[in-house]
Order: C-alpha cells, then sequence, then structure tokens
C-alpha cells in the first residue's frame, strides 16, 4: 500500500492551527478478472482512500527578546480540544474525532471530492430544523462553530442523491 503525506497549505485551506488534520491519501492496486463479450479480461484499478492524522500544535515563533509575550487566554485549549474536521469526498466522511465535548464546536467541512458537498448535523430524536455548512466547492473548506448539547448527532449531505449513496454518519457529542 503506497501512501502520500500531503500536509494543508495555508494558500489551500486557509491558516493553520492546532487541531487540525494532515490527510493522508492511501492506495492499493486491484486487479479483477470480469467477463466482457464472452471473454474474460483482467481489469487494474486503483483504488484511493484518505485518513486523517491529527497534528501536535507546533511550539510558537518567539518573537525579539524586546517584549515578553502575552498571556494566552485561558479558554484557549477548551477551544482548541472541540475542533472537528471532516473530510468529504464522493459519497462519504471522515471524521477526525468520532467525539467531542458538549458546548461550542467548531467544524471545518474539507471538500477533497470532485463535487461540491455541504454537511448538515441534527440531534438523533430531533425533529427540529438541522444545523447545517454550506455547501462548498471542491478543494475547499468551510469552517462553521455550533453550541452541540450531548448527545449522538447524525451528519449527512443533503444535495440530491447524496445521502442515498452513502453519504452519512454520526457523531457522539459527550
Amino acid at each position: 500500500m503506497a501512501a502520500r503525506t500531503t500536509a494543508t497549505s495555508e494558500a489551500a485551506s486557509g491558516t493553520a492551527g492546532a487541531g487540525e488534520c494532515t490527510w493522508t491519501k492511501h492506495s492499493k492496486r486491484v486487479v479483477k478478472r470480469v467477463r466482457r463479450h464472452g471473454k474474460v479480461q483482467r481489469v487494474v484499478r486503483v483504488r484511493h482512500w484518505w485518513t486523517c492524522v491529527p497534528q501536535a500544535e507546533a511550539p510558537p515563533i518567539a518573537p525579539p527578546a524586546l517584549a515578553p509575550p502575552p498571556p494566552a487566554p485561558e479558554a484557549e485549549p477548551e477551544a482548541e480540544a472541540n475542533r472537528l474536521a471532516v473530510k468529504s469526498s464522493e459519497y462519504y466522511f471522515v471524521l477526525s474525532r468520532l467525539s467531542v465535548k458538549s458546548g461550542g464546536v467548531t467544524i471545518e467541512l474539507n471538500n477533497r471530492g470532485e463535487d461540491p458537498h455541504n454537511l448538515n448535523l441534527q440531534l438523533e430524536g430531533d425533529g427540529g430544523v438541522p444545523l447545517e455548512i454550506p455547501e462548498t466547492d471542491s478543494e475547499q473548506r468551510s469552517v462553521a462553530s455550533f453550541d452541540l448539547p450531548a448527545g449522538k448527532y447524525r451528519l449527512w449531505c443533503s444535495l440530491p442523491e447524496h445521502e442515498e449513496k452513502g453519504m452519512h454518519t454520526t457523531l457522539t457529542v459527550e
């Protein structure tokens, strides 16, 4: 299995920060034998998929020794702990983690597919209007923050036929 690591670039995905992912592309050569026109033929395809490797926070670059750095706000570590990266491609989502803490959650939708995708969130059993990250074009990303109470959430793409083709998953908010 071949693996290639691609770091998210600031130009392609905005400024990089703690809690983001390095997406690793995996490839596997698949050989099938199929019958076409009465003859058995060998078909070779390459299957690709991506996985998220969470990044550790890089140490900050020290400013010149003229002034001490300002104190870090106390809420920063909690905000970083409640980030969720969602990679979308043709008819599937990959979550950077399966659960987050309740409260303010920042969700980044990173569209790595060829088609546009969106992301809807709804607490299971809730009949209200779902939370939504709007349609994101190919190779683009969208970031939104939501106040999520504890429970299981259903995530799906509401574009025509995307959910039916498997573009849905669940997230636990603890």
